[in-house]
């Protein structure tokens, strides 16, 4: 297993620089001068090529990459000029957001999607596949962001069950109950796409399984049918069910961006949106660079996850 661990963390290495590659150029290649963006009115000739100067943009391209990448590779990703700190330190704070709504919304997510696919796929044909199937179709096919306004429009601005926005109270006490009721409605606006999609592949994922031999044989040595379905096929629908749990976690990741945006969220995703408007170049590298470094380490521990239910993964 400790090979098999560090063969994914060393090909996860040329994907890491691709993205770090990827990242620069796409923000190298904006129009404009960035220095004059940044000064406003105060873009004088000598400001701008003082600022280039610091900046290091009156350097050539690929020099100014590999500046880049080895200060980000001795933990330095810079300085960011419109907050005037750290980058690697504004990451970690907005991270903390980001992480308890995204953590949040891939639980909701997870649990009721391979339920609602185990329970679809065990009455197949039913009623409750229909109904479940139905319900699927409908979350798949509404924009996460619109589904948010409208929670926002109906259970905050008329029902006033929930806050509007924000992820603490501006006055009142900030205890769990606060962060649980301003953490709701995103958490839920971000996973229904998701639950949709996890819903309808574990429902493949089950059928195939409960047509295998092994089922056969259970039910007919008398099993109850529910450890029959929970037990014995969940187990082994598992296999093909946690790589599609890896790949919804970096649909919530990177849904997160505009769901801090409709919900005023203060995570990485609001951070990189008001970054990329004030042209703050270091802060959106640093901060893709690492959700990125995440995601990838995430699905690592997916991999190695699948493989100890599937030992022949390995092989």
């Amino acid at each position: 297993m400790t090979g098999y661990i560090v063969k994914r963390l060393i090909s996860a290495v040329p994907v890491l620089l691709g993205i770090s590659v990827i990242v620069f150029l796409i923000m190298a290649m904006i129009p404009g001068d960035p220095a004059t963006a940044i000064l406003g009115s105060y873009a004088t000739p000598e400001n701008v090529e003082k600022l280039n100067r610091d900046l290091g943009l009156d350097k050539p391209l690929v020099q100014r990459y590999f500046i880049w990448l080895g200060n980000m590779l001795q933990g330095d990703f810079g300085r960011s000029f419109s907050l005037n700190r750290a980058v690697l330190d504004e990451v970690l704070e907005r991270f903390n957001a980001t992480l308890l709504l995204a953590g949040t919304s891939f639980v909701i997510c997870s649990i009721l999607g391979v339920a609602a696919g185990v329970v679809s796929a065990a009455r197949q044909y039913g009623l409750a596949d229909k109904a479940i199937t139905f319900a699927v179709l409908l979350g798949i096919s509404i924009p996460s962001f619109f589904l948010g306004m409208m929670m926002i429009l109906i259970f905050a601005v008329n029902l006033r069950w929930f806050p509007v926005s924000g992820m603490w109270p501006i006055y009142g006490a900030r205890d769990l109950s606060a962060l649980i009721s301003h953490l709701t409605l995103p958490a839920i606006a971000l996973a229904v796409v998701a639950t949709g999609v996890i819903a309808r592949l574990s429902r493949s994922a089950m059928l195939e399984v409960l047509r295998q031999d092994f089922i056969r044989t259970a039910r007919a040595k008398g099993v109850h049918e529910r450890s029959v379905i929970w037990r014995h096929g969940l187990r082994a629908a598992m296999v093909s069910i946690i790589p599609v749990l890896g790949i919804q976690a970096g649909f919530v990741l990177s849904g997160a961006v505009y769901i801090e945006m409709v919900f005023q969220w203060p995570g990485v995703g609001r951070m990189l949106v008001d970054a990329i408007l004030k042209r703050d170049i270091l802060l959106v590298q640093g901060g893709v660079v690492f959700v990125a470094a995440c995601y990838v380490l995430f699905n690592i521990a997916v991999d190695v996850a699948q493989s100890l239910l599937d030992p022949r993964i390995k092989a």
